[in-house]
């Protein structure tokens, strides 16, 4: 026959839409609220015992919803990965990324060295879920390269005009000052003619006066 503490917690448990505690239950409730006298329990030891099965039953559905949360996730995952499979999901290895790059290189007519296949296929995602995604990110690298490249070449073409350029000033000027100064050799090389004819006819002058 059941004391006076589990007819009571058990009832009042039914009131509100619990049930299905074993004896144990009541039993490891009485001893959590201290009631010694199962025959004799206070009121507040019946509401206490009571708070303590919900809270219990509570705990309890809530570790089995999560081990069937965890259960139902688990075929989820399973199942994604098969679909994966079916549909095509696939990760490339870098051997087969390099001889993409170098197909494609060699569509766009550019001829690239190991080191530069590798430096490419570093920059390419092999774990992408389809083939299309890595040849998308395939051909986005080399042409990202090819820019690159261009623009090393402008880069280079403006240095080297830079460098042609001051050397047609620096040649220009040396030339001009050569030419400066040849023709002040000239200049002077003809004033020094002047004057010896100059002088000459001075001193032709005057054998002539001399003579008269």
């Amino acid at each position: 026959m059941s004391d006076k503490f589990t007819n009571n917690v058990r009832a009042r448990l039914y009131k509100q839409g619990y049930q299905g505690f074993t004896k144990d239950d009541y039993t490891s409730s009485a001893l959590a609220v201290g009631c010694d006298d199962l025959d004799n329990p206070t009121k507040e030891q019946l509401s206490q015992a009571v708070d303590y099965l919900k809270e219990k039953a509570t705990c309890q559905l809530s570790v089995t919803d999560e081990r069937v949360e965890e259960k139902f996730l688990m075929q989820v995952e399973s199942l994604q990965s098969e679909t994966e499979v079916e549909t095509g999901t696939l990760a490339v290895a870098p051997l087969d990324v390099g001889e993409m790059i170098t197909k494609g290189a060699s569509q766009m007519g550019v001829i690239l060295s190991e080191q530069q296949i590798n430096d490419i296929a570093d920059s390419v995602d092999t774990s992408a879920s389809t083939f299309d995604e890595i040849l998308e990110q395939v051909e986005a690298a080399l042409l990202a390269y090819a820019d690159l490249r261009a623009n090393q070449v402008d880069a280079k073409i403006d240095q080297t005009l830079t460098l042609v350029q001051q050397r047609v000033v620096n040649r220009h000027e040396q030339s001009r000052d050569k030419l400066s100064l040849g023709l002040t050799g000239i200049s002077a090389a003809l004033e020094d003619s002047r004057n010896q004819t100059k002088s000459q006819l001075s001193g032709i002058l005057a054998r002539l006066n001399a003579v008269q």
